[in-house]
Parts: C-alpha cells; sequence; structure tokens
C-alpha cells in the first residue's frame, strides 16, 4: 500500500516537462516494478493525463511496459491506427520513433498531392495513389510471409518496401487519410483490404496485389474458393481494435513459425486482450 500512495503521490509530476523531472518519474515507477506499470496503465485512460502516462510507458523500454502502453493505446478510438501500430512494433523494439513512421508516409502523400492537382473521380484519386506507393515507391507483397515477423511490423515495412497484406494496406490507408481520403480497413479473411465506403458501390483496394480494385462478387469468389463463408460481414469495415487484434495474430503465427514459443505466446494474448479472435486466416 505504502508503494501505492507513493505513485499517487507522483500524478501531479507527470505533465511536468522538465527533462530532470522526467528522469526521476521514469526512475521511480521502474523501481516500483509491476506495481508501477500497473499505475501508469491504469492512467493512460485518462482524459488529461494519458498522453503523459503513455509516454512514460514508452520512456520504460522494456517489452511489457511497451506491451501494455499497446493495449491503453488499442482501447482509445482516439489514438488512430498509426500510433497503435507504431505501439505495437514498440513491443519490439521499444525505442521506435514515431517519425520513423509519419517521415516517410508524410512524404508518400506530399508525392500524391503532387499528382492530385486537378478535381478527379475518386477511383482515379486512388489509383493515383497505388502509382506512387506501388510503382514509384516500390512497394511489394511477400508472398510468403508467415514466417518472417519484419513485413508485419510497419516502420521496417517502410524501409523494406515489403509487407504482408495488413502492413501494406495500413500505409496505403494512412497515406490516403493524408490526402483527406477516408478509407477504411475491411477484415477479408486471408487477404486483409482496405475500402472506400462513399456514395454508390463501395471501391476496394487489394494493396497486396499493387492496389488492385476488387468487387463484392470478386471478394465472394475468393472466400468461396478457399471454403470460407460468403458473410457480408467480411465486406464491411472493421475498426482499429479488430485491426491491431489481427496484426498481433500474424506476429503470433510469424513468431511461432520462427520457434520463438515465448513471443508467439506473448502477441497471441494482446491480440486476445485487444479484441476476440476472429476466424480470419490472418494476413
Amino acid at each position: 500500500m505504502a508503494v501505492s500512495r507513493d505513485l499517487t503521490a507522483l500524478e501531479r509530476l507527470l505533465d511536468d516537462p522538465s527533462p530532470v523531472v522526467r528522469e526521476a518519474l521514469v526512475s521511480r515507477v521502474r523501481k516500483s516494478g509491476a506495481g508501477g506499470i500497473r499505475w501508469l496503465r491504469d492512467l493512460a485512460a485518462h482524459p488529461e493525463l494519458g498522453e503523459h502516462a503513455r509516454e512514460v510507458l514508452r520512456q520504460l523500454g522494456t517489452p511489457e511496459a511497451a506491451a501494455h502502453a499497446l493495449l491503453a493505446v488499442a482501447r482509445d478510438p482516439a489514438a488512430g491506427l498509426e500510433r497503435g501500430l507504431v505501439a505495437l512494433e514498440r513491443v519490439l523494439n521499444p525505442g521506435l520513433a514515431e517519425a520513423a513512421v509519419s517521415g516517410p508516409l508524410d512524404a508518400l502523400a506530399e508525392r500524391a498531392r503532387g499528382l492530385m492537382v486537378a478535381p478527379t473521380d475518386m477511383r482515379t484519386r486512388l489509383r493515383t495513389l497505388s502509382r506512387v506507393i506501388f510503382g514509384e515507391a516500390g512497394f511489394r507483397g511477400v508472398e510468403d510471409s508467415s514466417d518472417q515477423p519484419e513485413t508485419s511490423l510497419i516502420s521496417r515495412v517502410l524501409e523494406r518496401r515489403r509487407g504482408n497484406p495488413l502492413s501494406l494496406c495500413a500505409i496505403y490507408l494512412l497515406v490516403a487519410r493524408r490526402l483527406g481520403i477516408p478509407l477504411e480497413p475491411v477484415g477479408v479473411p486471408g487477404r486483409f483490404m482496405v475500402g472506400w465506403f462513399g456514395e454508390g458501390e463501395p471501391i476496394y483496394v487489394d494493396a497486396f496485389a499493387g492496389g488492385a480494385f476488387r468487387t463484392r462478387e470478386e471478394i465472394r469468389l475468393a472466400l468461396r474458393d478457399n471454403e470460407l463463408p460468403e458473410d457480408d460481414a467480411f465486406l464491411r469495415p472493421v475498426g482499429q481494435r479488430e485491426t491491431l487484434a489481427r496484426a498481433c495474430r500474424n506476429l503470433a503465427t510469424q513468431h511461432a513459425e520462427q520457434g520463438d514459443a515465448a513471443r508467439a505466446e506473448a502477441f497471441a494474448g494482446l491480440a486476445k486482450a485487444i479484441a476476440p479472435a476472429q476466424p480470419d486466416g490472418h494476413a
């Protein structure tokens, strides 16, 4: 109980901008062990102190702290998918800077913006975006990524320009949103996609296939070929939590294929904590 009271007394220091105060705060929480991590995890949902609590969790630089930070971000709808994917990667690389992701995404968006000089329809805008990402920048899907965790980590995919369906879709979506194009994740089993759900028929984009457009019937046919139910729920947008949980399940499978049982179990547990498992076949 004494430790809990001491930690509570530190709350007033969380938003102090002084580097000296922050260093002392991180040191005190580290000495508190699991109790300090739980204290910060609980504060991560606080409307005023949450952002500061998550930053301290990141600075602690431990896999456990990074995992708790991921759960807090995943459960915060206002945090956004980009922050969620950065938090996910920090479970393996706690020192990852947000700029390692935001910088390359900003550059891709700036290039695409320069090519969209006149008002165009949505299909034309998406084709231009695909030209930049898959044509000029050379992003590609890795056909057999089941044992390659780096294909699930957004900073590594931005660096290597090779990814699995979910990571490529995430990059496509995050660049599109920088351009004011409101794409949404679509959890198609076995082949994650993104979709535009404006007026008329939805436009489904298969980032793993270089930005190819897919119709409802094409997706249903693919589900049938893979002996999966042709459920319309698979054609609707999924939320941030579902997307991050699926990314965790991908990482669990990839680490299991590598023989890393500890990491496979850790990511499977994170997926379950973020959102219930779905029969999506991952990727």
